[in-house]
């Protein structure tokens, strides 16, 4: 009798309260869900920082108190002395690697384990998802390997006359700011975009010739995000990421680069249309697309070079090329501004190695002093703080019984590295000799990872290195640059970027020589 008594209690106080046993149940769910994860790295042996549910060790960035360098400087500083450490974006383990064996075990020896890099997964236009920074697996390989022969020396001596062209346009460009007080991010992004679109979409973007031209305006907004959509993305990110696929999110504005892909395609069809050939990525990528598209036909083998890939790439190499190179551009005169005795120094060698010298492709590869200087300019200001691999296949870390699986996610932060005095002693020091003769014979190359490492790096570098050796030529033999009132050293880090951004800007004065 006291037994039914009892049941008849419980299920009285079911109905009653059964919004508080669901919300109860909920909650336990919820924290079971979001700290499932979180004794990863304990389970396996490696140290790890303790993680806050839902948000992990994201605090700090979610907060907007720390820069994403800042945050991967610390995390790197927090496990020196270990091989590798465990940190949490949001649920997600995240092995981070220390160990200099282990980065090139991961990016270059056993690189057949970890092809992949970290995607949305989202459902994106084909013109985004195409593209060689998204692919995976046998398709990225099939795509990379077809478009490296794009970045060879002698291909990137026929774009050469392109590249003068618009550094001569450049000097034309900053002439008007003589004696004035100039941000160099947004000013030097004008030449880096006219570059892109002469050698890449072989079209004039006018970006030199008129502050208001269309297509700086649309490019400039490529990662232009609303508030509002930023805050749901990271929400959707840390909480719910499985929602990514359904609601087809993206880090790009979708209006900008459709607009850029409808000029692409606009241009792609006036180039077969006129039958013109010209010296630019455009050309060679419609002329491997039907080299490729013929021998398939030949052969039924795969087509990697398709319409919507190419025009991925074409894309891809406007908004990299874009973003890194006007972010090394405008950090490199931020350095020159602020250090006049290296200005002095680089104004010297570059006279001494250009004069009396036609500017071509062998004079620029003389010039030793100046890459030494872009090189440095990105050991320090990286546009990247980290770069990550994905496990795609089991994985036994070396000299340890320690096992990854596919879909484990492996960040090496490289801002870490390149700021590490064991490395590079007295690493606030701006010193472009480090990569100069013995010092950078005596330095392993994947210690130093502001293009990535491994078959997995930018494929676009030289070309990167290429057009900012020549801009560097032009801004030096015709400008002296000094700080103003606006002018922050150090430089603040923007705390709410992935990118490398400066807070406030980079501010120098510009004058004619």
């Amino acid at each position: 009798m006291e037994y039914f008594s009892g049941s008849k209690k419980l299920l009285l106080f079911i109905l009653e309260d059964w919004k508080l046993l669901l919300f109860l149940t909920v909650l336990f769910g919820l924290y079971f869900y979001y700290t499932s994860t979180f004794d990863f790295f304990e389970k396996k042996g490696i140290p790890f920082k303790k993680p806050v549910i839902f948000l992990g060790n994201l605090g700090p960035r979610l907060r907007g108190t720390q820069s994403f360098h800042e945050f991967q400087l610390e995390a790197y500083k927090n496990f020196k002395g270990n091989r590798y450490g465990g940190l949490f974006e949001g649920r997600r383990p995240l092995l981070t690697i220390m160990d200099p064996e282990l980065i090139k075990a991961i990016t270059i020896r056993d690189f057949d384990h970890f092809t992949d890099r970290i995607t949305l997964n989202a459902k994106e236009p084909k013109f985004w998802s195409r593209s060689l920074l998204n692919l995976k697996g046998a398709e990225w390989k099939g795509v990379r390997s077809t478009l490296t022969p794009v970045f060879s020396s002698s291909r990137l001596r026929n774009m050469l006359p392109l590249i003068k062209l618009c550094s001569t346009q450049m000097v034309d460009f900053l002439k008007q700011y003589d004696k004035k007080d100039v941000e160099m991010k947004k000013t030097i992004g004008h030449f880096t975009l006219e570059v892109i679109g002469a050698c890449a979409f072989g079209i004039k973007c006018d970006a030199l010739s008129d502050e208001n031209a269309h297509f700086f305006n649309v490019a400039e907004k490529f990662d232009y995000m609303p508030l509002h959509k930023r805050l749901m993305l990271f929400f959707i990110l840390i909480f719910v990421p499985q929602l990514i696929k359904i609601l087809n999110f993206s880090f790009l504005n979708l209006t900008s680069a459709k607009e850029l892909v409808r000029i692409l395609k606009a241009a792609k069809a006036e180039r077969k249309k006129s039958g013109i050939k010209k010296n630019d990525f455009l050309q060679i990528l419609i002329d491997f697309s039907e080299k490729e598209r013929s021998e398939s036909e030949k052969t039924k083998s795969d087509i990697h070079l398709d319409d919507d890939t190419v025009d991925a790439q074409l894309l891809l190499f406007l908004i990299a090329g874009y973003e890194t190179s006007s972010t090394l551009l405008s950090f490199a005169v931020h350095v020159l501004a602020t250090k006049p005795e290296l200005q002095t120094k680089l104004r010297a060698h570059v006279k001494e190695m250009t004069e009396g010298k036609e500017l071509d492709y062998d004079c620029l590869a003389q010039l030793h002093y100046l890459e030494g200087f872009l090189l440095e300019t990105l050991r320090m200001f990286p546009p990247l703080a980290r770069v990550d691999r994905v496990c795609t296949k089991q994985y036994t870390i070396p000299g340890t019984s320690i096992k990854l699986n596919p879909g484990n996610v492996i960040a090496i932060p490289l801002y870490g590295i390149h700021m590490d005095p064991e490395y590079y002693p007295d690493p606030q020091e701006f010193k472009p000799e480090r990569f100069m003769n013995e010092d950078k014979k005596d330095r392993a190359s994947h210690l130093y990872l502001a293009f990535g490492a491994g078959p997995r790096n930018c494929i676009g570098l030289r070309f990167a290195m290429l057009s900012a050796k020549l801009a560097m030529v032009e801004l030096i033999k015709n400008f002296k640059f000094s700080t103003c009132e606006k002018t922050v050293d150090p430089i603040q880090f923007d705390k709410r970027s992935l990118l490398l951004k400066a807070q406030g800007g980079l501010w120098v004065r510009i004058e004619k020589l």
